[in-house]
């Protein structure tokens, strides 16, 4: 079965060569990382694992499918045919280029997209808490991660982000569902207010940085892997 998969795999890649797609690895290089795409919100790290996935478990964001398609029945991402320049060249905008990243690291979203459901159905008939689970689910297909998720899966939460001066307790709420919290520049790498959704989100791809800062020790082992 695997040896089928993968030939009808190779196949797909040599037709697609013929139309002008290029297969996403062979465009960055074998050995690159896809740190770039995450962070700049075109890969997100999919729901669930699959037995012949590529890539680490990382799917084109909406944003991303603009330049890449992705075959889900193939497990592949193709550069769009003329996207190829233009992918190269919105790589030189990588936010954090420095930034450790490991494509092991992050795990399957599907306990986060469960939450968001969980959010929606406790919402019952108020529009606001409603339109909240939506916004996070959106976020979550842009790559962001919830500060609570993030919490869940490290033990760094709003405490260790104050006294790191990642955030910063706002002496007065603008608005009735503003954030009790606010970025400060120093935090505004890794973290991101969504308002007026009372949101504290991890930005793409900087789950790994973030653990970093805050426990470094704890997150050493993922930064060093090969």
């Amino acid at each position: 079965m695997g040896a089928a998969v993968f030939e009808a795999r190779y196949n797909r890649i040599l037709r697609s060569r013929e139309q002008g797609y290029e297969e996403l690895t062979d465009h960055l290089g074998r050995h690159a990382s896809l740190g770039p795409l995450v962070r700049l919100g075109l890969l997100r790290r999919r729901e669930e694992n699959g037995e012949f996935q590529r890539y680490n478990g990382y799917v084109p964001t909406e944003a991303g499918q603009e330049m890449l398609l992705y075959i889900p029945e193939k497990e592949l991402i193709l550069v769009r045919p003329g996207m190829s320049a233009v992918l190269h060249k919105a790589l030189q905008a990588d936010p954090a280029p420095a930034a450790p990243f490991k494509e092991t690291y992050a795990e399957p979203t599907a306990t986060q997209f469960a939450a968001v459901k969980h959010m929606r159905d406790q919402a019952g008939r108020d529009l606001w808490r409603t339109q909240r689970a939506d916004e996070l689910r959106k976020r979550l297909l842009q790559g962001y991660m919830d500060l609570r998720a993030f919490t869940t899966r490290t033990g760094v939460g709003e405490g260790a982000l104050l006294r790191l001066e990642f955030v910063q307790a706002r002496s007065e709420k603008p608005h009735e569902h503003a954030l009790h919290l606010e970025v400060t520049k120093e935090g505004a790498k890794y973290l991101e207010v969504c308002d007026p959704w009372e949101l504290l989100l991890v930005k793409p791809g900087m789950e790994l940085p973030l653990y970093a800062r805050c426990e470094p020790e704890k997150a050493s082992y993922w930064c060093t892997l090969p």
